[in-house]
C-alpha cells in the first residue's frame, strides 16, 4: 500500500519547505544585495514563486500519481528525461550540502568553535537520512511541529528586539537605482522560490489534488513570503546600513534584545531554530532526491539509496570546506540561484510547454 498525505498536510510541507532555513539565512545576504529595497525584492520573488508554482500543479493533475520525472518521459522521452534529470539531481545534492555546510559553519563561529566541521556534517546527516528512511508520513507529521516552534521563537525575537527599531532605517528605499533591486529579485528568486519545482516530486504522494489544492499552495507561499519579509524588515530597523554585514540576522538580533536585564541573551533560541530549521529543509531535500535519483534509474521504492545519497551529500560538504567561507558563500549566492533557473526551472518549463503543446493537438485536429 502507498504512503499518502492530505493536500494540507502537502501545503504545510511546502511552508516549512520554503520557510525553514530561509528566514534565518536570508535576509542578510539579500540585503547586502538590494539594500533597503530587499523587501520588495521578496515580493516580487514571491510572485514568480506563485507562477512557478501553477506548471508544479496543472502537470501534476495532467499526471495524477507520478512525479516530475515519470512524466517527464512520457512528455519528452528517456533520453531527454536524463539530460534534464540529471542537473536535477545534482542540483539537489549541491543544495543539501549547502544547508548542512551552513549549519557547521555557524556553530563553528558562534558556538563551539574548538569542535571539527566534519562532527556536525555527518552527525546532522545521519538523523536526516533516518528521517527520511522513516517515511513522508511521519516527518509531515512532525515537521509542522517543529516549524510552529521556529517561528515562535523567530517571533518572539522580532517582539522583543522592538526596542531596538529605528524605522527610519528603511528610507530611502532605492537610493541607487534599480539594479540592487533586480538583484535581490535574481538571489530571492533563487533561493527559495524556484526551488518549489522540487515540490513535482512530492505531489505523487497527495492522492486529490481538488479544487481548493491551488489556493492552499498559494497561500503557503504567501504566509511565507509575509516571514521573510517580516524577519527582513526587522533586521533593516535594527541595523540599518549596516544590516547586510551581519550573516546570521536574527541571531544578531537576538543579542541586541535586553528588557530589564531579565531577558538578554537569548540568541540561543535562534541557535536551535537555525539547525532545527536546517534539519528539516535538509531531510525534504534528502527525500525528493532520493526520489528523482530512483525513478531516473527505473528502481521501485527502494530505500537502500538514502544512506549513499545521504554520505555523497555529507563528502560534498566535507569538501566545500576546504574552499573557505568567501568562496563558498560566493557559490551559494552567485551561483546557486543561476543552478535553480538552469537546473530545476528550465527542465520543469520545458516538459510543461512540451505537454501543453501535446494536450492541445487532439483538439486542434478535431476542429
Amino acid at each position: 500500500m502507498k504512503i499518502t498525505i492530505t493536500a494540507n498536510q502537502a501545503a504545510l510541507f511546502l511552508f516549512v519547505f520554503l520557510t525553514s532555513s530561509s528566514i534565518i539565512n536570508i535576509p542578510s545576504p539579500l540585503i547586502s544585495f538590494a539594500g533597503n529595497s530587499a523587501w520588495l525584492s521578496l515580493i516580487f520573488s514571491a510572485i514568480c514563486g506563485l507562477l512557478i508554482a501553477f506548471p508544479v500543479i496543472w502537470l501534476a493533475r495532467v499526471f495524477p500519481g507520478k512525479s516530475f520525472i515519470e512524466y517527464s518521459r512520457e512528455v519528452v522521452g528517456t533520453p531527454i528525461t536524463f539530460l534534464l534529470g540529471l542537473p536535477f539531481l545534482f542540483y539537489q545534492i549541491h543544495m543539501a550540502a549547502a544547508i548542512v555546510l551552513d549549519i557547521a559553519m555557524f556553530m563553528k563561529s558562534s558556538m563551539m568553535r574548538e569542535t571539527p566541521a566534519f562532527w556536525f556534517i555527518f552527525l546532522t546527516f545521519m538523523v536526516v537520512a533516518v528521517s527520511v528512511h522513516s517515511g513522508i508520513d511521519k516527518i509531515t507529521g512532525l515537521f509542522p511541529v517543529l516549524m510552529g516552534n521556529v517561528l515562535f521563537f523567530v517571533f518572539l525575537i522580532i517582539i522583543m528586539s522592538y526596542k531596538n527599531y529605528h524605522p527610519s532605517n528603511i528610507f530611502p528605499i532605492m537610493p541607487d537605482g534599480v539594479k540592487p533591486f533586480l538583484h535581490g529579485v535574481y538571489f530571492s528568486f533563487g533561493f527559495p522560490y524556484v526551488e518549489i519545482v522540487l515540490f513535482s516530486m512530492v505531489l505523487p504522494y497527495v492522492p486529490s489534488l481538488g479544487k481548493k489544492f491551488g489556493r492552499k499552495l498559494s497561500s503557503a507561499i504567501l504566509w511565507n513570503a509575509f516571514c521573510l519579509v517580516a524577519a527582513t524588515v526587522v533586521t533593516i530597523f535594527v541595523f540599518g546600513p549596516i544590516a547586510g554585514e551581519r550573516k546570521y540576522s536574527l541571531f544578531e538580533v537576538a543579542r541586541t534584545v535586553n528588557i530589564a536585564d531579565v531577558f538578554q541573551r537569548i540568541e540561543a533560541l535562534i541557535g536551535y531554530s537555525l539547525i532545527v530549521a536546517s534539519f528539516m529543509k535538509t531531510t525534504i531535500v534528502l527525500f525528493t532526491a532520493h526520489q528523482t535519483c530512483i525513478h531516473l534509474i527505473g528502481l521501485k521504492e527502494d530505500k537502500m539509496l538514502i544512506y549513499p545519497l545521504a554520505m555523497l551529500m555529507a563528502i560534498i560538504s566535507c569538501t566545500a570546506i576546504l574552499k573557505g567561507d568567501v568562496q563558498w558563500g560566493f557559490e551559494v549566492s552567485a551561483i546557486h540561484p543561476m543552478w535553480g533557473f538552469t537546473c530545476a526551472g528550465l527542465p520543469l518549463l520545458i516538459v510543461f510547454i512540451v505537454a501543453l503543446l501535446r494536450k492541445k493537438k487532439p483538439a486542434a485536429a478535431a476542429s
